[in-house]
Parts: C-alpha cells; structure tokens; sequence
C-alpha cells in the first residue's frame, strides 16, 4: 500500500486552516499545518511535502518570501505550490512564480482546489 501524499497547508486564519485541512483529507491526503511562513518552511524542510497550500499575507514571513525561499533550496525547489489567498492583485504578483492556473482566490471553491492539487499532483 503506498503512502498518501502530504499536502502542507500554510495558513494564519484558524477558521481557513481548518477548512482546508478537512477538505484535503476527505480527499484522502495527508495534510500537515503552519500558521506562518517562518513554521511553513521549517515544517517543510523537515518533511517535504508532495504540494504546499499556501497563503500569503500571514505574519513573520509571507507567502511571497516562502516562495522564493524555497525556490532557492534544492530540496524543495521543485515541490508544487498552490496560492490561495484574497489578495486582489494575487496574479499579477504570482502568475510568474507558480502558473496562472496555481492562483486562487478566497472565498475558495473546494472543488477547484482539489482538483488543483490533484493535478498538480499528477504532474509531478
């Protein structure tokens, strides 16, 4: 039997963490939390993840800040990334780093996201 992907959620909202983290495993994922992006790399670092879920205005580090960082170590350059956030100019910001189709906005349609994720997945 293999393992389920694990799926990395990066999200400072209580409410929005919980929704994701159910979500992805009634899809049968894995899933594993931060509540800042300075958590989210470290979480990351220490078990890579298969995709990460990740905000972006959170506290300590944001989410564009995660990106590049880890964009720029081996280990984790090539784990995809999903954004999900409310910030309105989101695309404009991100499209370059992770795709267009890997930016998407809150309030989010759950069956956007994991089909998102799971092609992300396959992709991989």
């Amino acid at each position: 039997m293999s393992e389920a992907p694990l799926i990395l959620i990066v999200e400072d909202d209580p409410t929005v963490q919980g929704l994701l983290r159910t979500i992805m495993e009634t899809e049968g994922y894995d899933v594993i939390t931060a509540t800042d992006g300075l958590e989210g790399l470290l979480k990351a670092e220490f078990r890579t993840p298969s995709a990460i879920i990740l905000d972006v205005m959170m506290p300590n580090i944001d989410g564009e800040r995660v990106l590049v960082e880890m964009r720029s170590r081996a280990e984790l350059a090539d784990v995809p990334v999903l954004i999900c956030t409310g910030l309105a100019d989101a695309h404009a910001i991100f499209d370059d780093m992770v795709g267009h189709d890997n930016v998407i906005p809150k309030p989010f349609d759950p069956d956007v996201l994991t089909r998102r994720i799971a092609e992300l997945l396959a992709e991989r």
